[in-house]
């Protein structure tokens, strides 16, 4: 009689438990349901095009982040919604050219989105994570650096490793030779190589790896684009709580200890590099990035920089310098070898203007009309870093394109999307440098007078702008007019490879792919 009391309390017991968690489903069910309804319908971005499930959760969202292929979503979405489309239940994105100045230069200045942003590893910010008076002060102090006379002085730098690139090409090339006589060198890791060489001396004071020596190799380049994929999960998986704190603890112990052997390794550098700053002084005078900073180093008033400050900066620039210039050279390189007509101007520009490799100069390459003009179009229609450039909408709401944008929202800029834009751009997919040829020049064809050139910005605008454009600059000309002053491409094509070498994945920046040509040097070199 015990035993079957006690079974029939357990099974009531159980019956009670089973309907208390199905009316718990049932509420939960319910809660979500009404939350996807006013998210959808009543909430204040509700007016705004967009696909209804990305209104209703940030799932879809953070779904094509990680795949990295968000880039190209949003450009479909765009087609599909129009200038202005809700990606998620508070965030819009547009291609206003209107809103470079009314989101990006508005006064007061509109806020970053705090979700988008990687926190610095030491606890001092970069100009990338710096807001307000913090910010301020880090730009005006490091403008020094990249001003038109810093670049000047640290011309002998850039050059130095356009020299050592065109020789590694050379001994890669003849080391490569297989019984057809085809040298197979592959750019993408070549010209990664001389981006993280040049810019480690320029921030750091010393080439890190020196991977342009000999046949060096080294995995720094590579590392630094798996670290922006995982910055970029990381930051999306931020949004969702508790579920940021578990994956968030699982990434990050899965790259601990890269962290803490680049951190090592690059403050290591920065403190030799101040340790030499007083031999510097009665020496012949070294001048790089950190130059201008050596009497600012104390942390003190309106015109000075922590040292915390200066070691991120440093980094910061190390993994920018990286993955913007090997990303552009690359590409660059593939679209003209991919347009005959294209390297063939190139070409004619390059070589006729200089008689000896020696010749090719961070001073000599500005006035290069044609290169700049395939700088720009490898820019525009493949920017290197794709992303959203997300701001806050502050609390009284904000007008872009004198339409009003709802307070405590996000709203950017995607740059890929906008300069892919059929609304702005003549044949927007196609590679043509001439777009970006004066007017005059007999080799600009008047159907691109009807480009929107206020839609390209690859560097921002406003006091949040790239501050160091002019030396990206500098750098992708020398390296780029080297190689068409020294060599005849040919660009091989991958084994195996079934798909277009610029269908690629983004996190933060594009993941480059290898791209192997066979440099024949010209006779005359």
């Amino acid at each position: 009689m015990c035993c079957m009391y006690s079974q029939g309390s357990a099974s009531r017991r159980w019956n009670v438990y089973r309907s208390g968690r199905t009316v718990s489903r049932a509420l939960h069910r319910s809660y979500f349901a009404f939350s996807a309804v006013h998210l959808v319908f009543f909430h204040p971005l509700a007016k705004f095009p967009g696909p209804k499930l990305w209104a209703a959760s940030r799932i879809p969202w953070a779904f094509h982040v990680i795949r990295g292929d968000l880039w190209q979503v949003l450009g479909r979405l765009h087609e599909v919604y129009g200038p202005v489309v809700r990606i998620a239940p508070d965030e819009l994105t547009t291609t206003f050219p209107s809103a470079w100045k009314e989101l990006y230069a508005s006064k007061p200045l509109l806020l970053k989105d705090p979700y988008s942003q990687t926190p610095p590893l030491n606890g001092s910010h970069s100009l990338f994570t710096a807001e307000g008076d913090t910010h301020r002060r880090i730009r005006a102090v490091l403008s020094h650096s990249f001003s038109e006379k810093g670049l000047r002085s640290q011309a002998c730098i850039i050059e130095k490793y356009a020299d050592r690139f065109i020789r590694r090409v050379r001994r890669e090339a003849d080391q490569s030779l297989g019984p057809n006589g085809i040298g197979a060198v592959d750019l993408t890791k070549l010209y990664g190589y001389a981006a993280f060489d040049t810019i480690t001396d320029l921030s750091l004071g010393e080439s890190l790896c020196d991977g342009l020596k000999d046949m060096n190799e080294h995995a720094w380049v590579k590392n630094y684009f798996f670290h922006a994929k995982f910055s970029a999960i990381r930051t999306a998986l931020s949004r969702f709580s508790p579920l940021d704190i578990i994956l968030g603890l699982f990434l990050l112990g899965m790259t601990r200890s890269a962290r803490q052997r680049n951190w090592r390794v690059i403050t290591g550098a920065l403190n030799r590099r101040l340790a030499r700053r007083e031999t510097e002084a009665m020496e012949t005078k070294r001048y790089d990035l950190l130059s201008p900073l050596m009497d600012r180093l104390d942390g003190s008033g309106s015109n000075s920089i922590t040292r915390g400050e200066m070691l991120t900066n440093g980094l910061a620039f190390v993994i920018a310098g990286t993955q913007l210039n090997t990303n552009v050279l690359s590409t660059a390189t593939y679209l003209v070898l991919r347009h005959k007509e294209k390297w063939g101007r190139l070409v004619e520009e390059v070589r006729g203007r200089f008689e000896a490799d020696s010749n090719i100069t961070v001073q000599t390459t500005q006035d290069l009309t044609y290169l700049d003009a395939v700088i720009n179009e490898t820019i525009r229609i493949r920017h290197p870093t794709p992303i959203n450039l997300p701001r806050i909408v502050p609390r009284g709401g904000h007008v872009v394109n004198g339409q009003p944008i709802p307070g405590n929202v996000v709203i950017g800029i995607n740059l890929q999307t906008i300069q892919n834009s059929s609304a702005f751009w003549i044949k927007p997919r196609e590679f043509h440098p001439e777009r970006f040829l004066p007017a005059m020049d007999p080799r600009y064809d008047n159907c691109f007078n009807k480009d929107v050139k206020e839609a390209f910005a690859p560097f921002s605008t406003g006091p949040r702008n790239c501050v160091g454009n002019k030396l990206f600059f500098a750098q992708v000309r020398v390296l780029l007019a080297r190689v068409v002053w020294n060599f005849d491409l040919v660009q091989l094509e991958e084994v195996g490879a079934q798909t277009d070498w610029l269908d690629q994945r983004a996190w933060f920046a594009f993941e480059p792919r290898p791209l192997l040509v066979k440099p024949v040097p010209r006779p005359s070199t």
